[in-house]
């Protein structure tokens, strides 16, 4: 069986229960197809994970970022959710803004891997600083015009996910990570 991803989130760590395989990061519920392909089971009725993250949320306000990032992943257009991740994006400092606006959330596997890049080589020379501080200038305004732009969104995604494979392929991983600087 080749290695899975979830469609969802980006991860590659699931547990099977009663033959659906549930991304133990995001909880999105896949069926396997016979190309060990897979498949969001949808039998599974997403709302009530919906419920259940949103219960979660009100017992536990300290992490609602990461509940508002989970609901979108199963419901995009989750009102709540959405102005929890755009309160919280508009007070990260040191946020990858064009890889955040695309992806969704600062927090997700494939930013993580482009803040390994950026701390552990970017940040190491003063070519890789002064592209950071660069990027830091310009990308917030590019975001600020042109983030809930569907051909911005595509245009960079694109560029990300080939640029996050070939890291990944390097050994960059895609685990929760804290920015070091």
């Amino acid at each position: 069986m080749k290695e899975l991803k979830c469609t969802a989130c980006g991860a590659n760590d699931f547990r099977e229960e009663n033959g659906v395989y549930i991304c133990n990061f995001c909880g999105t519920k896949f069926l396997l197809t016979k190309d060990d392909q897979l498949k969001v089971n949808s039998s599974i009725a997403l709302n009530e994970d919906v419920v259940r993250l949103l219960h979660k949320w009100n017992n536990d306000p300290e992490n609602g970022k990461k509940y508002a990032q989970l609901i979108l992943q199963i419901d995009a257009s989750n009102e709540k959710a959405r102005q929890e991740l755009q309160k919280y994006n508009k007070t990260q400092q040191n946020g990858c803004y064009i890889a955040t606006s695309v992806y969704g959330s600062y927090d997700c596997p494939q930013v993580w891997v482009l803040r390994r890049f950026r701390d552990n080589v970017l940040a190491e020379t003063w070519y890789g600083r002064l592209f950071i501080r660069l990027y830091y200038a310009t990308s917030p305004t590019l975001v600020k015009h042109y983030g809930k732009k569907k051909w911005f969104s595509n245009f960079w995604k694109s560029r990300l996910d080939q640029m996050v494979n070939r890291l990944e392929s390097k050994g960059y991983e895609s685990t929760r990570y804290i920015d070091r600087y």
